[in-house]
């Protein structure tokens, strides 16, 4: 299993912002559901639009070669099976499989994990009454960090740089939705942060008013860290922070500051890296030396309309809404391949232009390769949908068949979801 969830994981996105268009979250869902209410969020999702038939479990891709020339389809090799052909291929993988581990010469003594393979203060090691090194200053870092300051005897929380620090909630309600009326009412990105920088002072306090490095960057130039505790550990003393770790050396960590303390438990909080084992990285317009695909939007290629990545996004809120969007713009170009030439050729002058920069220039680490604004990247999403819908329904509309039918858009469900 190359499950990431640990047993206290709660999202870091509101229900709101991370729920599906036409499938909301319960109402009795707290503002931040936990993994086994989004587990059962999910399946109810599968149970409501009839998909269990279409869904193969426990059958590993090993391997998808095209048939020929582009946009001929793909034959897909899958463990213990028969090669199938297909006429298109989504890859909806994810992103969070494959550990980065830091580079720190030297070797450590005690056990060194990963947070992929965290999953409790028991498992896999216990870190009751043990000296704990979390290395990492992201989510999962911190979130282990907050963990291990209430059980372990001493935590040490390593970071390369300082971050922003983002409570869940600012005066009752998610911060993030207070941002998002500021992104809907099209506040400029300087009164943006002007006022969250307020907000944040307000509630749990910038990072330098509790002892720590002010970041080398501006407020929503890192992926945000989400946490409504971990600043009030540092204050009672229970995570102390430390600079970034240089070296190991037997029991023992040796920081860029110089200072050197001995530790029982390493963990790793330091990111995943992008693989796709199962496709040559060139046919998603990577190279040999670099699995990040090269992509329209991070979910269209550039050229072939019989392939398409959904899901290869680190948005700043929830990810569910947004690869619903990616996933009815896929739909619409594997319409337009089918029946609707113009429509097809509309998409493929739109992937050619060069994307424009926008206005956030984030911290130049692996982590951000997939950084997106999810609000303007949406936005631009649903003008291409938008823009598909329209001339769909004129190139289709003569022939009043279920390819026509096929391409108006769908009523949205608005009901309540019984997971």
């Amino acid at each position: 299993s190359t499950s990431r969830v640990v047993a206290s994981t709660l999202l870091i996105s509101s229900k709101s912002l991370t729920e599906i268009g036409d499938f909301p979250m319960p109402r009795e869902y707290p503002a931040y559901p936990d993994h086994r209410q989004c587990l059962a969020y999910l399946r109810g999702y599968v149970r409501a639009f009839g998909l269990e038939p279409y869904i193969r479990c426990h059958t590993a891709v090993e391997r998808i070669v095209p048939r020929g020339d582009r946009n001929a389809g793909w034959t897909v090799h899958t463990a213990g099976g028969r090669p199938r052909d297909y006429a298109g291929v989504v890859i909806a993988s994810g992103h969070n499989h494959v550990p980065r581990w830091p580079d720190i010469p030297g070797s450590f003594a005690g056990p060194l994990i990963h947070a992929a393979d965290y999953k409790s203060p028991t498992c896999p090691v216990p870190i009751a009454g043990r000296r704990v090194l979390v290395i990492g200053g992201g989510n999962s870092g911190c979130d282990i960090a907050v963990e291990c300051g209430r059980h372990a005897a001493d935590t040490v929380h390593s970071t390369r740089r300082g971050y922003f620090v983002v409570p869940r909630e600012v005066f009752g309600r998610p911060a993030e939705l207070r941002g998002e009326r500021l992104l809907k009412m099209g506040a400029p990105l300087w009164l943006r942060r002007l006022i969250a920088a307020r907000m944040i002072d307000r509630t749990i306090g910038l990072p330098w008013r509790h002892g720590l490095p002010r970041p080398d960057h501006r407020l929503f130039e890192s992926h945000p860290v989400i946490n409504s505790d971990l600043l009030a550990l540092v204050d009672a003393g229970r995570i102390r922070t430390a600079s970034d770790v240089t070296a190991f050396a037997g029991d023992h960590a040796v920081f860029a500051d110089g200072r050197r303390e001995p530790f029982d438990v390493v963990i790793a909080a330091t990111g995943y890296r992008v693989s796709h084992p199962f496709i040559d990285a060139r046919l998603l317009g990577g190279s040999d030396s670099e699995a990040v695909p090269r992509l329209f939007l991070h979910t269209l290629h550039h050229d072939r309309d019989d392939v398409a990545v959904v899901g290869l996004i680190q948005p700043d809120s929830g990810q569910w809404g947004i690869t619903d969007v990616q996933s009815r713009l896929v739909a619409r170009m594997a319409l337009a391949a089918r029946g609707a030439p113009r429509a097809a050729a509309w998409l493929y002058r739109a992937r050619q232009r060069p994307e424009r920069p926008g206005p956030i220039h984030y911290v130049a680490s692996p982590r951000h390769r997939l950084e997106v604004e999810h609000f303007a990247y949406r936005r631009r999403l649903e003008r291409l949908v938008r823009g598909m819908d329209r001339r769909l329904v004129r190139e289709l509309e003569p022939a009043r068949g279920p390819a026509a039918a096929g391409c108006r858009t769908a009523p949205r469900v608005r009901g309540r979801a019984h997971p």
